[in-house]
């Protein structure tokens, strides 16, 4: 596809969404496939308010708060507002919240525990793994519905960690081919392990899951920043972003109650004509995100910069939400989120409408 026929693509379901959201969208009321409820699982991509301390400071999301993330917005389409299943973290009692379904945490892993050498440097997060995510919910309420939509997503913690992984092999003198091709079978077994986790829901009732495979790291001011720092990262992050998605698709059940989202081709398409769609500045460059940073306590310094904590009193420009592609080195804006969220619609209409 064209970079003009991709952009038109994008910004037309971005208005479809818009008049969805005001009560257009969705499956009719007498549908056996209606959407009653979203539930979701992952990391800060999904995180729709789990670390409430960050509110004191007008942020709590990871994007150009107040903007609402993707998932808040697709579950909006479905008439559905999503809230968190639990807040706390940051040095906060956690606090369970029974009628919340928005399970993701930030710096959540697939699999893996909370990780005291996080790249990211956040210090204040919870980042319960997704695989603790899914038995919460089940402890909580038993079983998934006929009427829920299920949205997973995770993996680009774990994707951090394997590069940590490289990068530490590299400096110790290790050839970075060598040092790739030892640390890429990590990275497949969490996308089996994400794929497997989609088969827990599924086997628990689940009968509409949408699993969305990871972003292109290379392509973020993450990705920029690393590659300054250690020349072959980009290409590292891409090559291990690669082989966790190949082996989630390879996993994934062959169901029609399963649909894949492919976030990577469309986070790079988007990257590729980011001018078309409104944007001034993409990831390519480190520094150029929407968020400045803001003083905090010093057992979370390592936050300063982080979109959790964005909030237009932090943005570097008045409409930096809608300029920029990224709110921070790693998370989407709020014009990002928004062209997400309207793919994505755009996708699970059309998969539940199939299945009519």
């Amino acid at each position: 596809m064209g970079s003009r026929s991709w952009s038109h693509l994008v910004l037309s379901c971005a208005a479809c969404l818009t008049v969805s959201a005001c009560g257009g969208g969705g499956i009719s009321s007498d549908n056996p496939n209606r959407i009653e409820q979203v539930v979701s699982f992952g990391d800060s991509l999904s995180d729709v308010g789990t670390y409430a301390y960050a509110s004191g400071f007008g942020g709590g999301r990871y994007t150009t708060n107040p903007g609402l993330i993707a998932v808040q917005r697709i579950a909006a389409h479905y008439n559905v507002t999503l809230t968190p299943a639990l807040t706390g973290g940051f040095g906060q009692p956690s606090v369970t919240l029974p009628n919340g379904f928005g399970y993701a945490q930030g710096g959540a892993r697939v699999a893996n525990p909370p990780n005291p050498g996080d790249a990211t440097g956040d210090t204040g997060e919870l980042q319960t793994p997704v695989t603790s995510q899914v038995s919460a919910y089940l402890s909580q309420h038993q079983r998934f519905n006929t009427h829920q939509l299920v949205l997973i997503q995770a993996g680009g913690n774990d994707v951090q960690d394997v590069y940590g992984a490289w990068v530490n092999a590299v400096q110790s003198g290790t050839d970075p081919a060598t040092a790739l091709t030892a640390v890429l079978p990590t990275a497949a077994q969490v996308g089996t392990q994400l794929a497997g986790i989609v088969q827990t829901l599924l086997a628990n009732g689940a009968k509409h899951v949408a699993v969305q495979n990871v972003p292109d790291l290379s392509k973020t001011p993450a990705g920029a920043a690393a590659e300054q720092q250690l020349p072959g990262s980009m290409q590292a992050l891409q090559q291990i972003t690669q082989a966790l998605n190949t082996a989630l698709a390879s996993a994934l059940p062959s169901s029609a109650a399963v649909l894949q989202i492919d976030a990577y081709t469309f986070f790079n398409q988007t990257a590729a004509n980011f001018q078309s769609l409104g944007f001034q500045y993409d990831g390519s460059n480190a520094t150029q995100v929407a968020c400045g940073p803001i003083p905090l306590p010093i057992p979370y310094a390592a936050d300063s910069d982080s979109a959790l904590f964005c909030s237009p009193s932090t943005y570097v420009a008045p409409n930096a939400d809608q300029i920029y592609m990224f709110a921070d080195a790693y998370h989407p804006s709020t014009h990002l989120q928004q062209l997400i969220a309207a793919y994505e619609v755009g996708l699970t209409d059309a998969w539940l409408g199939s299945q009519n």
